[in-house]
């Protein structure tokens, strides 16, 4: 009997696994659907008519924003609203723009540009799009590092060692979009012919191998990491490698991939800028505080700067508020 029951079991639990998760999807789905959004925007409406609402892709998105909105010397109060997902944000912006009460006005949209834009929907000045893959791209460069090095790392007397460490980061993080070129060529692809993929690797280690002064392959290959429905045909490979070879790495390939370099990086030169037999700082002082390991978003983003196009975004809303408080 007791086999029998466990041979019972056996049959049902994958269909009762299936259901559960069919569940958890449709109740996450209905949690994130553009119809919550605006019942959000009509609540915080209701407790505060005049505030601007900023409508993002995820948490992290809003972390750099606030960092961005900061430095733009605004002169309104904003709200953020999350809506997990770049089509969720676009979703939502439709529902709005056939919204006939007046719900949309003051609302602003934040999306990454990626492979694909704005996925065919319509411009405006509503919304924002990068100019870079995404808002990742702006925090990996020589600037924010040098304003890491000065900061973080002291070398705040050193022009010379930060000028020879932004020489070598530009090196690696060359030799890192090298070596990642065919994940985001396939991620390109996949984008461009509508092929589903997997969820992107978000582990470095998936990507690449990084050290101080060299960046190799993965073991993995390119098809484990990126791994799509089905493969692109040669053909339709022939068709869009031209505008693949088009674009600029730094500004356009896949910036969560330069975020897990650039984060992987800076901890590996915070331990070279501790060390007793530095590759990087030899020659430096060592400095009576250690210098920074362990880099979160929130602190990289405090080190960048906005775009100007975000600028003039940002700008264009400050006047619009402007004047509607002047005809009031």
């Amino acid at each position: 009997m007791r086999e029998l029951m466990s041979s019972v079991e056996g049959d049902v639990q994958p269909a009762t696994d299936a259901e559960g998760m069919s569940l958890l999807r449709s109740m996450r789905d209905a949690r994130d659907a553009p119809a919550v959004f605006k019942a959000s925007l009509a609540a915080l409406r209701a407790h505060n008519p005049d505030t601007v609402a900023f409508a993002c892709e995820g948490v992290d998105d809003k972390k750099v924003y606030f960092q961005w909105i900061k430095n733009s010397n605004i002169k309104f109060g904003y709200e953020f609203i999350v809506c997990n997902g770049k089509e969720k944000v676009l979703k939502f912006r439709e529902l709005l723009r056939r919204d006939v009460a007046g719900l949309n006005k003051d609302v602003y949209f934040f999306v990454d540009k990626d492979f694909d834009g704005l996925k065919g929907y319509a411009t405006g000045p509503d919304v924002y799009l990068t100019e870079t893959y995404s808002f990742e791209n702006v925090l990996v460069t020589s600037e924010v590092l040098r304003e890491i090095l000065a900061v973080d790392m002291h070398c705040h007397s050193e022009p010379q060692i930060r000028d020879s460490v932004i020489e070598k980061f530009d090196e690696i993080y060359s030799s890192f979009l090298d070596v990642t070129r065919a994940h985001n060529h396939r991620i390109y692809l996949a984008r461009r012919l509508g092929i589903n993929s997997r969820p992107l690797p978000d582990k470095l280690n998936k990507l690449a191998t990084v050290g101080l002064l060299k960046v190799e392959f993965a073991e993995k290959s390119v098809n484990e990491a990126i791994v799509l429905d089905r493969e692109p045909s040669q053909p339709e490979i022939d068709q869009h490698e031209a505008d693949f070879g088009s674009l600029e790495p730094r500004r356009d390939y896949r910036g969560k991939f330069a975020l897990l370099f650039f984060a992987r990086w800076l901890e590996l030169l915070g331990r070279d800028r501790n060390s007793e037999e530095s590759s990087l700082f030899g020659g430096v002082m060592k400095p009576s505080a250690s210098a920074t390991i362990q880099y979160s978003l929130d602190s990289i983003a405090s080190r960048s700067l906005p775009p100007y196009s975000f600028k003039e975004f940002i700008g264009a809303i400050s006047v619009d508020k402007q004047e509607s408080a002047s005809c009031r």
